[in-house]
């Protein structure tokens, strides 16, 4: 089954394809292996049309109509397969459906639209996606739990086997950190495979929290004092083997300040950019490791960090759609 693979945040370069980690979603919608960015706009009847823009050509390309309202989580993803990045919508939570949110699933197959629906999640919940947290190349998802402040663990519970509401693999774990106050994200420490972490922020210095995949003792990372209004970390992946960067980000005067951390801790660039808008990561340009894109009110400014290759593309009109970070279920 060939996916046609749509996303916003993150296409391989062409020389890293066969060195990808397992952990890395492509987010690339058409199976060219570069990373696209999903656009969408909301249709007449009220519904979202998706689009893949291609940051290296300014090329658009309809993928899906009439799939997702405002009242929708958006989550682009390995849903189904590996390598082959697909939509998933989650809708509020519905009382008809035991009182759990309900996921649905679309990827196009040789023209033809196909779609699979599950019920995860409950009002309070925060979903914590991007990461593939078992090594098999296809996404998984977190599920904070409101009432118990533990992780479940739900494991491919999109795949063509599915069966009834069997989620395939479940298991708990103590929370990271805080519960709904910590910031939980997946990060791949070794380039190989994804790890769940949490960031705790402290007055004086900040910790990075790490889990390794079915493990239950998690280790921990010290990246000293990061300013307040701090955002990320969100992890920017150099090829299989070479653990990921931690990118943190915050507007200062009309401009934005990255800052990126290796895996020990250290900053390894501090960098100030004119552009302000949405931060996205993803492998837009055919050179060494991903980028960073930054999408402005008319633009996008893309920068590569380690070769410090940067390039503006215009812009098409709708809402940028993140393949990676945490949603709160209604």
């Amino acid at each position: 089954m060939k996916l046609i693979n749509f996303t916003f945040f993150a296409f391989l370069a062409l020389n890293l394809l066969e060195s990808r980690a397992l952990a890395d979603a492509s987010c690339d919608f058409d199976g060219d292996g570069k990373s696209e960015i999903a656009i969408v706009n909301l249709g007449a009847d009220g519904r979202y049309n998706w689009s893949a823009f291609h940051p290296a050509t300014g090329n658009s390309t309809q993928i899906i109509q009439s799939f997702g309202t405002p009242n929708s989580k958006l989550i682009p993803g390995n849903w189904l397969e590996s390598d082959e990045a697909i939509a998933a919508i989650v809708d509020p939570v519905d009382t008809n459906a035991g009182n759990r949110a309900t996921w649905t699933v679309k990827y196009l197959d040789n023209g033809k639209l196909e779609t699979y629906s599950k019920n995860l999640g409950r009002s309070g919940d925060i979903i914590i996606n991007g990461g593939d947290y078992d090594g098999n190349g296809v996404t998984d998802s977190l599920i904070l739990k409101q009432t118990t402040g533990k992780l479940g663990l739900r494991v491919n519970y999109f795949l063509s086997n599915y069966n009834g509401n069997n989620l395939g693999t479940e298991r708990l774990y103590k929370a990271l950190g805080t519960p709904f106050r910590d910031r939980n994200f997946f990060f791949s420490p070794d380039g190989n495979s994804d790890y769940l972490a949490v960031l705790r922020s402290g007055k004086r210095t900040s910790s990075i929290l790490k889990l390794k995949p079915f493990t239950d003792t998690p280790s921990v990372i010290k990246i000293g004092s990061l300013p307040a209004n701090i955002q990320g970390p969100i992890a920017l992946k150099e090829g299989s083997g070479h653990p990921d960067l931690l990118v943190f980000y915050e507007v200062i005067k009309g401009q934005t300040h990255f800052i990126i951390k290796n895996n020990s801790g250290k900053t390894v660039i501090d960098k100030t950019t004119h552009a302000v808008g949405q931060v996205l990561v993803g492998d837009y340009l055919p050179d060494t490791g991903y980028e960073l894109a930054i999408k402005t009110t008319n633009d996008f400014y893309l920068l590569n960090p380690i070769t410090n290759k940067e390039l503006f593309v215009a812009a098409p009109s709708g809402q940028v759609v993140s393949c990676v970070g945490n949603i709160s279920i209604d």
